[in-house]
């Protein structure tokens, strides 16, 4: 099926009357065309996984990738004869993406419905706990915030909540997504394929009791402040704190190297503090040269270079395998391109360097540019002392995530502690890329490359000084940090 036919029919399936789509069977033409609209692009999601990651490749020898692929895709195929509606196309290319079980792999709805059902109910995932953070108690009819959650429809919760936010909206296997995707437990977006319960039990310090959960609409704009606010907002810059420093980075993005070039230009003064505070909440990745040289500033780079080998801007560091295909020549093209024009040099010479070598391979017959390990030795015991004279505190939340977890790896190995929330989880395949399906209707995600000095899984990171409180209450935890964790590391 062309391209252009898809987009008639899913024209067609969203012009359809009202009336049709309003009644519990649609009509049978608009049903099969569901079902071929979603096979089309699962097909598509597949070909785009099998044709560009490097895990698809014999030479990688990822069977457990090889594995995942092949049972998320069958389950795809047929949970695509059950599909009926435009929500039940969402969920099945969903559950595909969370099934290969990698962050990095996502499909994004290009639709979003105006409005969704709720029970009034953000839930917050504490520790093992699941417990109601917020309500409208208009639509709950008591104060239950702070009661835990034991289960909902006669399902145990752990149970309830894998079949419904682990299998299309969050990777189940990584501990800080789950708290990400929480609030939405009680949140009906319309999936066909997930049971909405009547009831909840909550247990309480007065004992359990049952609460009916009234399912009341409310639009998407009023709902998503409410259940967004899980991760914290670290923000950029270098400002004192008792008697240290608080440097706030919440993403690798470009904005982070003003907050390295302040760290350089008061670099004595930091290393000379009895503490410093790297706060990296709601960091979500981008490019770990930034921790790198933030490393650099705290450290000195020759210390850094000892521990860690050298950065990635370094002939001598170990380079990224990508996978040799069309289609990540031409999307790695373009973005090499876009990092141009948007000042990211270092990433627009990585890019370019990256299509000349995926096309000599290619030409050449090799799927990869480079081989798939690297492990250049380096002395660590030869390494000349730290010029950092105080402690440092990374401070994270669950919503790190690709390079911030790179990052949290290299001040861990350089003797930092971790405070906070446990972080996400990351595979050492890299370089993101998405396309959009054939239908227009959603996105789907895949990578290009390896880095090959790096292991197959890392992270999760669990702080040796974890944090049960609100992480998005910047003075609370500055507070705690001050009166908790600066005198367990015997700092004044």
């Amino acid at each position: 099926m062309g391209i252009s036919r898809v987009w008639l029919l899913a024209l067609m399936l969203f012009a359809a009357p009202a009336g049709a789509q309003d009644t519990d069977r649609p009509p049978l033409a608009v049903i099969a065309s569901w079902r071929e609209l979603t096979r089309i692009d699962v097909d598509a999601a597949h070909a785009l996984l099998a044709d560009n990651h490097p895990a698809a490749v014999p030479e990688t020898g990822d069977k457990a990738f090889v594995s995942a692929l092949k049972t998320a895709y069958a389950r795809a195929q047929a949970r695509a004869g059950d599909v009926t509606s435009y929500p039940g196309y969402v969920a099945t290319l969903g559950e595909f993406a969370n099934a290969m079980g990698d962050g990095h792999i996502w499909s994004n709805a290009s639709f979003v419905p105006a409005y969704v059902h709720w029970a009034g109910i953000v839930v917050n995932k504490r520790n093992a706990d699941w417990v109601v953070g917020k309500e409208d108690r208009d639509i709950v009819g008591e104060d239950i915030v702070g009661d835990r959650i034991v289960s909902c429809g006669g399902v145990a919760v752990d149970d309830f909540a894998r079949d419904t936010l682990g299998r299309y909206r969050t990777v189940w296997s990584v501990e800080g997504m789950r708290v990400l995707a929480a609030p939405w437990l009680l949140v009906d977006t319309g999936n066909p394929f997930v049971m909405r319960p009547d009831s909840c039990v909550v247990r309480s310090a007065a004992g359990e009791k049952t609460i009916a959960l009234h399912w009341t609409k409310i639009s998407r704009v009023k709902l998503v402040p409410l259940v967004v606010d899980v991760a914290g907002k670290a923000g950029f810059g270098i400002r004192a704190s008792g008697a240290g420093f608080w440097i706030a980075i919440e993403s690798l993005s470009s904005k982070a190297q003003a907050v390295v070039d302040a760290a350089n230009a008061q670099a004595a003064t930091l290393q000379n503090a009895a503490y410093v505070v790297i706060d990296l909440r709601g960091n979500g990745g981008g490019a770990d040269t930034y921790g790198r040289l933030l490393a650099d500033a705290l450290y000195g780079d020759v210390h850094v270079r000892a521990i860690l080998g050298p950065p990635d801007t370094d002939t001598l560091a170990c380079p990224s395998a990508w996978r040799a295909s069309p289609g990540n020549i031409s999307a790695t093209a373009a973005e090499a391109d876009v990092f141009a024009k948007a000042g990211e040099t270092f990433a627009a010479k990585a890019y370019r360097e990256g299509v000349s070598q995926m096309k000599d391979a290619l030409h050449s017959g090799r799927p990869f540019t480079a081989p798939l390990t690297c492990a250049r030795a380096h002395d660590t015991s030869a390494a000349p002392p730290s010029l950092m004279h105080g402690k440092i505190i990374v401070l994270t939340d669950s919503a790190c995530f690709s390079s911030c977890i790179g990052v949290v790896g290299y001040f861990l190995k350089l003797g930092a502690v971790l405070a906070g929330q446990t972080t996400g989880a990351d595979t050492h395949y890299s370089e993101v890329r998405e396309i959009t399906l054939p239908s227009g209707l959603s996105t789907f995600s895949t990578l290009r490359a390896i880095m090959t000095d790096a292991p197959r899984d890392i992270g999760p990171y669990t702080p040796s000084h974890p944090y049960a409180g609100d992480i998005s209450d910047t003075a609370a935890l500055e507070t705690w940090i001050a009166k908790t964790v600066i005198p367990a590391l015997g700092t004044k």
